[in-house]
């Protein structure tokens, strides 16, 4: 009986030791998700099994340290409820970024922000119709996405623990996440400035930058984050230069500007996403043709200021 494509589901549970997953799925969440690519469920690297002979042909190949990869894209909107996180919050902890819940009537709200140590995992199941894959020791990186007149999204490469996939269990014991509905990126439900100017967006995107490589190695074996470098993009409408230069912005060789950069998506409490960057380098500046009117490409470099790990914030209120 074939599989269906369709038929497919994304369980999600943080860990309390890294590498060691649950018995089942109790207290885990089931993601509401755009897309599972199929990705890797058997990566890793591969050596030839050579040797001398006098014939031609290939050798046996041997994997010497099997992990996973995955990749999930999730809306990009918030939990519906002020004060919760949204289902997928577990996939931003494991990609090095802290979760600062406020519950205060009022000022509820949830703050990712970047951190350099004590890094999370999660265990995933990773479900077709009859089949589950479970994967343990999971991190991760992401990228954000968010087109003008579209539906934004996060998008997750995912990395974990092999292990052979088998039968589908009983996923009873997850709750689906909270997940409100994403609205369209437009001028009714959104708002950007770069150092405080209102920009005519067309696109955003951001990068976050996490290198995670896996590690075999004797008596250890997981998937570490090494380093974590914020980027991004967005194409403006471009403005005269009384308005806004943004070549002073960009110039770099008598020194560099940093400037807070923000983007604002969402109109209804419980569902209203804030990006900001406070320490923005403008990088790169490229000219480019939107409809007859003259747009600029801007590259944008996240840092962090002398406070460290405050690259980038993403709150939800």
């Amino acid at each position: 009986m074939p599989i269906k494509w369709r038929k497919r589901l994304a369980v999600i549970k943080m860990e309390t030791t890294y590498g060691e997953g649950s018995a089942d799925m109790t207290g885990a969440t089931l993601l509401e998700v755009v897309m599972m690519e199929g990705g890797n469920p058997y990566a890793g690297n591969t050596v030839d099994r050579e040797r001398m002979r006098d014939g031609l042909g290939a050798f046996e190949q041997v994997n010497t340290g099997p992990y996973v990869e995955r990749t999930v894209r999730v809306p990009l909107a918030g939990s519906g409820t002020v004060g919760e996180p949204p289902g997928y919050g577990p996939l931003l902890r494991v990609c090095g970024f802290s979760e600062e819940i406020v519950a205060d009537v009022g000022s509820e709200s949830v703050t990712y922000a970047p951190v350099s140590e004590s890094f999370e995992s999660l265990e995933m199941w990773w479900i077709e119709e009859t089949q589950q894959q479970h994967i343990t020791g999971v991190r991760a990186t992401a990228s954000i996405t968010s087109d003008s007149q579209g539906l934004p999204y996060l998008q997750f490469q995912l990395r974990g623990l092999y292990q052979r996939p088998e039968a589908a269990g009983d996923a009873s014991g997850a709750t689906r996440g909270l997940q409100a509905k994403e609205v369209p990126v437009n001028k009714q439900n959104s708002a950007f400035t770069i150092d405080g100017n209102p920009a005519r967006m067309l696109s955003f995107s951001m990068d976050f930058g996490v290198e995670y490589p896996y590690r075999n190695l004797i008596n250890y074996e997981g998937v570490e984050i090494t380093d974590r470098q914020v980027s991004g993009s967005t194409n403006i409408e471009a403005p005269d230069l009384a308005t806004v230069n943004y070549f002073e912005k960009v110039e770099s060789h008598a020194g560099q500007t940093l400037v807070p950069v923000v983007l604002t998506h969402g109109k209804t409490a419980g569902n209203i996403v804030a990006i900001s960057g406070q320490n923005v380098q403008l990088s790169t500046i490229s000219p480019t043709d939107n409809q007859g009117i003259m747009h600029y490409d801007l590259g944008l470099r996240f840092l962090p200021s002398a406070a460290e790990d405050d690259d980038v914030s993403i709150k939800f209120t």
